[in-house]
Order: structure tokens, then sequence, then C-alpha cells
């Protein structure tokens, strides 16, 4: 349930019911210090109708016209019609109620009743006013909610998608450099390419289903970038070396899934471009604190013009999006090598 839906008010007939059976009382312990014991019972029985007849009022007839009408008014028509609807619901209420008196009491006094009856009618209005601000202001507040919400529910939706596209992009070259590698493996090295293809769906599971959560330990994430390495050290041979330097108590770390692989896939393809051979890629975790710092280096120069490629610029945004002011990604030149580094904090 989200924060919203525990903050919305009952159903209107909740409020409805409660708010009448509220003003009942009110009225019946008001009177009760006028009346003598023996009119209590007929007391309870008037103030009992009065408040069925506003109960029946205000849902049966005000609360459909509000409904149909008060969307499309601007405030000064709303406020006309509210105070018309009160008026003429008003003298109604006061005609029920001496229908009321003319059918229960043999006394009943119609022309003491009839001149009584605007002031009578003025309190009925009052009461329904009052009724119906409580009502569109209500009203007007929930809308409001409920804008809000499809609001942030929109925005949630729309973030989530943008989150799921950017984990899936995966690079079409390494796929189809991995399907040549494993061509050309088929009639060389049988179980190389069997090898091959069991690295290459491992991977692909990995990063185009991923986890339910989408959250993964960096022991899930590492063992994916192993599959693509071994993938991409059966193409390149002598040609390409890894090293890992990884901390134990990191690979506990929970971080959103294939969220390092491109840092890697970035490593080798400007790598092979901009370094010696070999291409050596050492891939580093570690703990400092509370925070996860991953570290892929290449040994290579950055590119000179400054571009990050697709691949590390979703990172960056993955990282803004989920973590904000605690995600943070650095691409730097340090000596030698080229270092992508990535900074989670808890």
């Amino acid at each position: 349930m989200s924060l919203l839906e525990k903050n919305r008010l009952p159903s209107f007939w909740t409020i409805q019911l409660v708010g009448w059976v509220l003003y009942f009382i009110v009225i019946y312990i008001t009177f009760l210090t006028i009346a003598q014991p023996e009119n209590y019972y007929g007391l309870f029985l008037l103030k009992g109708f009065r408040a069925l007849t506003g109960l029946l009022l205000t849902s049966l007839i005000l609360r459909p016209i509000y409904r149909r009408f008060a969307d499309r008014m601007s405030i000064g028509s709303l406020v006309a019609l509210v105070l018309v609807c009160a008026a003429v619901f008003g003298c109604a209420w006061t005609v029920i109620e001496a229908a009321y008196f003319y059918f229960t009491t043999s006394t009943f006094n119609t022309a003491g009743y009839l001149s009584r009856g605007p002031r009578i009618a003025l309190d009925y209005a009052m009461t329904l006013t009052a009724w119906s601000l409580l009502y569109l202001v209500t009203k007007s507040w929930l809308s409001w909610q409920d804008e809000r919400e499809n609001a942030l529910r929109s925005t949630a939706l729309a973030n989530q998608a943008q989150l799921e596209m950017l984990r899936y992009q995966v690079n079409p070259h390494f796929l189809f450099n991995a399907l040549n590698s494993i061509r050309a493996s088929i009639e060389e090295d049988t179980d190389r390419a069997k090898r091959m293809i069991t690295q290459l769906s491992e991977f692909l599971r990995y990063s185009l289903l991923g986890r339910n959560d989408k959250w993964i330990t960096l022991r899930d994430e590492l063992d994916a970038i192993k599959n693509y390495l071994a993938i991409e050290k059966t193409r390149f041979e002598e040609k390409l070396e890894v090293e890992y330097d990884i901390d134990p108590d990191a690979e506990d770390f929970e971080l959103p899934c294939f969220l390092m692989n491109p840092l890697v896939e970035n490593a080798i393809k400007h790598g092979v471009k901009n370094s010696s051979t070999p291409l050596v890629i050492k891939i580093a975790a570690r703990l400092e604190g509370e925070d996860l710092i991953l570290e892929v280096k290449n040994n290579g120069t950055l590119n000179g013009s400054g571009k990050t490629g697709v691949g590390l610029a979703n990172v960056s945004e993955r990282l803004e999006k989920i973590f904000g002011d605690k995600g943070r990604f650095d691409l730097n030149q340090v000596g030698e090598n080229v270092v992508a580094r990535i900074e989670i904090g808890r």
C-alpha cells in the first residue's frame, strides 16, 4: 500500500453516516436541556427524523448534483449553485418536517409552524451550506490526491521503463563476434565451441532476463562478467589478459543487475584500439567503510574526444536515477591506465 493510499479518507458513505449520526447526537443533547423527561422519546424520534432527512437529501439529491456540475463550473458559479441548492432544499426540509409533525402530532399547529417556517428553513439552509462546503472541499482534495498519485505512478513507471531499456542494451557487436567465434571453433575445437555456447547462454540469460527483483549480489554480477570475458578471451586469445582483485567482504553487496559489465565492455572496445599488446583488464571491488568501490582498469589511453559511449552514459544515468547523490561514476586516465570507477554509498 502506497503512502498516498494510507493517507486517503474513508469512503463517502462512512463519513456521511458518521457525520449525520454526530449531527443527531448534538441536536438531541442540545434540546434535552429544555425538554421535559416525558418528551425525551418524542424528541429522540423528531431529531432522528431530522437527521435522516438531512442524510437522504444530501446523499440522494445534493451529492448527484455536485458530482455532475461542480467540476465544470467556475468558483463564482459553484458558490451560486451551493446557495441556490441550500435555499431550495432548506425549504424542502422544512416542508418535510412539517409533514412529519402533521401526521404524528394530533395537536400540530399549522399556522404557528408556518410563522416559524422561514427561520427553520434558514437554519436548514445553513446546515446544507456547511455540508456542501465540506463535501466540495473534500472532493477537491481527493481529486488533487488522485492527480498527484497518478503523476507519481506515471513518473515511477517511466523511470522503470527507462531503467529496463538501459539494462537490456546488450552490445550487438559482442553478440555477432561471439557467434562468429563459435562458428569458427565448431570444426577446429568442438569442446571449446560447446563451452562458448554455454558461456554465451549464461551471459544472455543474465543480461536479458535478469532477476525478478533486478537486484543481485556483486558475486552474481562478477559471474556474468567472467562468462563475458571467457568468450572475449577465446576471441582475442593471448592478446587479452584479465586480472581480478575482489574483496570477499564486498561480494554480498547488492547492486542493480548488469551495472558493471558496460565498464568491462568499454575497456575491451577502446583498449584494443588504444593500448599495447596484450590488453590487460584489471577488475577490482572493495568496501571503503559501507561504500562499494568498483574499478575496471585497462592499459592504454583515454579517448581524446572525451566521448564515453552509450554504455558508460547508461551506467551514469542508472546510478543517478537509482541512487541519487549516493551513486557516482568516473572515467579517468591514471598513469598508464584508463580507470572506470563506480562508487555506491549506503
